[in-house]
């Protein structure tokens, strides 16, 4: 993603918060919540960076029966309540994630506290609530970040009951309805790294004139690939494909053009890749015989070729003029074509 990162944790024993993903509450009165999911649904992210865990406490930090973890991939912020202790169930969890102005426009006259720690004079403020059956142990909240900026507050707050439905009632960091106290960190958004592209090998498949290595007399690799021939002079139009083990275009990837233009004593060739697609390398043979030879073999190797360009760093044409051709020729186009970034 765009921006980089950088958990700043306010608190000393901070409550924990994870950035998880999860679907919107009916109660949620934060607009930037997308969704409140069933209790027991798990949302999996490739996490942007490493997400973080912390256990979840009372202000007096004698216990801690549950955590919370925080992450992100490109697109949204995940957070992620799991008890510990499965004496407990989640009763009711709370969750805020936003800036500190918007913590202090619902939160009049209260604001979070140097050290980590926060005051509210009613806990049913804090949005993002979800009231939960029993028997829940873990809760996931979701939100876009496209609605969030690069670093923001998190508080998240539960109260626990007694899974064996004896009364009971503990408030995680809270303590008591009315006025309460507890704890909260900042969190920045962590940056994804740009994956490499995806790269293939690619060739030119010249329909009714295409001849499969695998099937070339002579050949001794394994090699796939095309070479096209003979034609004479004209124009020509061949798909390339990627991926096409076997020479099965059936497996591979319509990924671009190659165009022949042979006028004798000249043959002008283009690749062309598709939008979405870059050539890395081309390589590429034309001559009178249906393949290169190294020694007295043929060779299938395109790095053999006897014509090549490579380090092309992702451009979506490539052209040779080819001169000293006569009679009919074969053409044998080989190319590393990527994802275009």
């Amino acid at each position: 993603m765009k921006k980089q990162f950088q958990r700043l944790l306010l608190l000393a024993f901070a409550v924990p918060v994870m950035l998880s993903s999860c679907k919107k509450s009916d109660e949620s009165a934060d607009e930037k919540f997308s969704s409140a999911n069933d209790p027991q649904l798990k949302t999996d992210l490739v996490y942007c960076g490493t997400p973080v865990e912390y256990p979840m406490v009372d202000f007096a930090q004698t216990i801690s029966p549950a955590t919370v973890t925080i992450g992100n991939d490109g697109t949204q912020l995940l957070v992620k309540y799991q008890l510990t202790d499965m004496s407990k169930f989640l009763y009711n969890t709370r969750l805020f994630v936003g800036t500190e102005a918007e913590f202090n426009s619902w939160n009049i006259n209260n604001s979070l506290n140097p050290d980590g720690s926060f005051y509210i004079t009613n806990l049913s403020n804090i949005p993002n609530s979800s009231n939960n059956g029993s028997g829940t142990t873990y809760k996931e909240f979701l939100f876009d970040l496209s609605t969030l900026p690069e670093c923001f507050v998190v508080i998240a707050y539960a109260s626990l009951r007694n899974a064996d439905g004896s009364p009971g009632e503990v408030q995680v960091y809270g303590k008591s309805n009315m006025k309460a106290s507890g704890y909260y960190f900042n969190y920045c958004v962590q940056q994804c790294e740009t994956p490499p592209p995806v790269c293939e090998t690619a060739y030119a498949f010249g329909g009714s004139v295409a001849n499969c290595f695998l099937n070339i007399s002579g050949v001794q690799s394994n090699n796939w690939g095309w070479s096209n021939g003979p034609i004479g002079a004209g124009s020509y139009s061949w798909p390339m494909y990627a991926g096409a083990g076997l020479c099965n275009i059936e497996n591979g990837t319509h990924v671009g053009t190659l165009t022949v233009n042979y006028t004798p004593p000249t043959a002008t060739v283009t690749y062309t890749a598709f939008d979405g697609y870059v050539l890395n390398e081309t390589h590429l043979h034309v001559g009178n015989q249906i393949l290169p030879k190294r020694g007295n073999k043929f060779t299938t190797a395109p790095g053999q070729f006897p014509y090549k360009h490579e380090n092309l760093n992702g451009v979506t044409t490539d052209t040779y003029n080819i001169s000293g051709l006569s009679g009919s020729i074969y053409v044998a186009a080989h190319s590393v074509v990527c994802d275009a970034q």
